[in-house]
């Protein structure tokens, strides 16, 4: 019996030894028959209802043409499932083979049969779908206890670690500090009015290392798809969620590649709070959602910035039209200059009407009123990271304490003889890691003084702050940054008829917007205020 032995494995998580040990049994198998082994196939990390075409299940394939070339009387695998998981696969393929002339040989069934094949390709679909609903069912169980079911999301690494009894406990994250303030740094943008696309070109020009996988940032990692949540600004994992079950995967019939559909099934959604994950405030998601919904329909390459620095933000004093750039050079009344509806009929051009915008607003950034509420909103605002490092404090050193005694256990569980059991060096060493990220954690904390008390040059840097962002709107750049910043802060500008000539401008700013300038922390609704 001239025979070619087959072995498949199904994924990158399982032990890439299954092929070699799978076609151990079946050399052993044939050596004690006396069957010698023409060859060896096999497929690694390959589902058994990926198909049998050459780009699908290349082992498999390049077996079949062997066979169906004739000289070979078997061919011999482990078990009718590393053959197919698919019905119809496992029907053609041992259809083929016995047109060649050989049997299908399993360790498991012996000759596989018509009415072997029958049941056996039913059961192993059949098992294929049970795996399925098994593995959500433990995914689910996972988000419940507070553990991640998928990948790393950009912004966490893993903190896995064993239990009191050795055990690994997988899915568990921790926030990677530095890349966590790029996605603060994302949102913060974006709700400034910068496209995603500018943003990606920002983070490639600065040599920001992108998501896993990624060569470069681009548009798609950071808006990401509403329906399925993925994109760095949709992941509700950075409001401290776990979500599993927004997508699903399906099999293309024909090329049998698996697609992530969004969930039709909305039911079937799982979310569990996770508040030590979290990386964006409410405030700072709610303005980007609202910017992301305002664009809905809208393709992204046409959701660009404004023209120019004041774009829709003027109006005419007599008539409230909009005040629009009515040639190359000068901008007027929309009404007047399409049919006279409006009797002004004065201009202003762009350069001094941009200039004396930014100098209103300067003025009006360093009212008594803004500075007087800067200062107040900075000691809130310092009030608060004092309340939450104390609580941060609280939760280490109750870590610490568990920390420590779990290498006092461990070290005398060592003395006692354990020395010779690897599980107990292993929880030994994790127990003492632990204890050394902790105090490190702890001296960070002690570093950062929690007494607030009045800084006397407070004014001062609010001043500077807002001089930067004068000078910053000067630079050819400035597009990218400044501008949304500071068209946020305006709430509207109206245009009248000067006295003898020329115009006069009042801007009406936004206030909350100003004191966000340099405060990170959420505000409430939008007040306007002369």
């Amino acid at each position: 019996m001239r025979t070619v032995i087959y072995a498949r494995f199904s994924s990158d998580n399982q032990n890439p030894r299954s092929a070699e040990d799978q076609i151990a049994v079946c050399r052993e198998r044939a050596d004690r028959e006396g069957w010698p082994v023409i060859a060896v196939f096999q497929d690694v990390a390959t589902s058994g209802a990926a198909g049998i075409g050459e780009d699908q299940r290349p082992g498999l394939s390049s077996m079949l043409r062997l066979v169906e070339g004739g000289g070979i009387d078997q061919v011999l695998a482990e078990s009718t499932d590393r053959v197919s998981r698919h019905v119809a696969d496992a029907h053609m393929i041992r259809e083929r083979l016995e047109f060649a002339g050989a049997r299908l040989f399993t360790l498991f069934d012996g000759t596989v049969t018509p009415i072997i094949g029958l049941i056996k390709g039913f059961t192993d679909s059949q098992f294929r779908t049970d795996l399925a609903a098994r593995s959500r069912r433990g995914h689910i169980a996972n988000i419940n206890r507070g553990r991640a079911s998928s990948g790393v999301a950009y912004g966490y690494r893993i903190a896995n670690r064993l239990d009191e009894r050795g055990q690994l406990v997988a899915g568990l994250r921790e926030i990677d500090a530095e890349r966590a303030e790029v996605v603060r740094r994302i949102f913060r943008e974006y709700a400034a009015g910068i496209s995603p696309r500018a943003i990606a070109m920002t983070l490639n020009a600065e040599g920001v290392r992108p998501p896993r996988g990624g060569a470069i940032w681009q548009t798609s990692t950071i808006l990401g798809h509403n329906k399925t949540g993925f994109g760095i600004l949709r992941n509700r994992v950075y409001l401290g969620k776990l979500v599993y079950g927004r997508s699903k995967s399906a099999m293309n019939p024909v090329t049998r590649r698996k697609l992530m559909r969004p969930n039709p099934d909305r039911t079937a959604i799982v979310e569990h709070d996770v508040p030590d994950l979290r990386i964006v405030d409410d405030a700072l998601w709610q303005r980007v959602h609202d910017r992301i919904e305002a664009n809905r329909g809208v393709p992204v390459d046409r959701q660009r910035r404004p023209k120019h620095l004041l774009s829709g933000l003027g109006e005419c004093g007599v008539c409230g039209g909009p005040w629009i750039k009515i040639s190359s050079l000068n901008w007027g009344c929309s009404r007047h200059r399409l049919g006279n509806a409006c009797a002004n009929n004065r201009n202003i051009a762009t350069r001094q009407y941009e200039r004396r915008v930014l100098a209103d607003l300067k003025a009006n950034m360093l009212a008594p009123d803004v500075v007087a509420a800067y200062v107040r909103e900075y000691h809130r605002d310092f009030a608060r990271q004092s309340a939450a490092l104390t609580r941060d404090r609280a939760r280490i050193e109750r870590q610490l304490c568990e920390a420590e005694r779990k290498a006092k256990r461990m070290l005398e569980a060592f003395a006692d003889g354990g020395s010779e059991f690897a599980e107990i060096r292993v929880m030994l060493a994790a127990a003492k890691a632990d204890t050394e990220r902790l105090t490190r954690e702890l001296s960070s904390i002690d570093a950062i003084p929690t007494v607030l008390s009045f800084h006397p040059r407070l004014e001062e840097e609010y001043r500077r702050q807002v001089e930067a962002l004068e000078a910053a709107l000067a630079e050819p750049h400035a597009a990218i940054e400044a501008v949304p910043r500071a068209r946020s802060m305006i709430s509207r500008i109206i245009v009248m008829p000067a006295a003898k000539r020329g115009v006069e401008l009042e801007v009406v700013r936004q206030v909350d917007q100003v004191l966000a300038l340099t405060m990170q922390c959420p505000k409430g609704s939008v007040s306007s205020a002369r």
